[in-house]
């Protein structure tokens, strides 16, 4: 799995145009099984942790139903850490505010298998306004697969 960055840098602008994946900028012109996370967890614990490439901290927390890891395991089937982690590595490709959505691909031989996007909150305080006990970012919102409401199971087990 790659960032949109990545699968450029890895692979080449000529190919990453012909497997359709967007170069930097033009996102935002074109607008093994992993178990789900625990609920007696806290919700503001942090399960792991990423930094994109303008080293924004984005935590990835074990959230609610509305947000951070549980919401993208429970709504969306996207439960792999990989998964949830890969897009980002790069730069966000499209955001206002303190919300910004960063795309990445999973591929097989360099071909692009399936688009995903991983959506963090820069901000201390998430959905319903509630704040980080720890003063970090909220960070990861949602993680999902484009154009599809689950995740297949196979996304999961990469």
């Amino acid at each position: 799995m790659y960032s949109n960055d990545e699968y450029v840098r890895i692979f080449g602008a000529e190919r990453a145009l012909v497997e359709g994946v967007p170069l930097s900028g033009q996102a935002q012109e074109n607008n093994g099984r992993v178990s789900p996370p625990d609920p007696s967890i806290p919700w503001h614990r942090v399960n792991y942790s990423s930094l994109d490439w303008d080293y924004n901290d984005i935590p990835t927390r074990n959230g609610t139903n509305d947000f951070g890891a549980r919401h993208a395991a429970n709504k969306h089937n996207m439960r792999s850490k990989k998964a949830v982690t890969a897009p980002y590595n790069g730069r966000a490709d499209r955001g206002s505010g303190n919300r910004w959505e960063y795309d990445g691909v999973i591929t097989s031989g360099g071909s692009v298998r399936m688009t995903i996007t991983s959506v963090a909150e820069r901000g201390e305080r998430g959905p319903g306004g509630v704040r980080t006990p720890d003063g970090r970012p909220i960070g990861t919102i949602t993680a999902f697969c484009r154009g599809q409401t689950l995740c297949p199971d196979w996304v999961n087990q990469i």
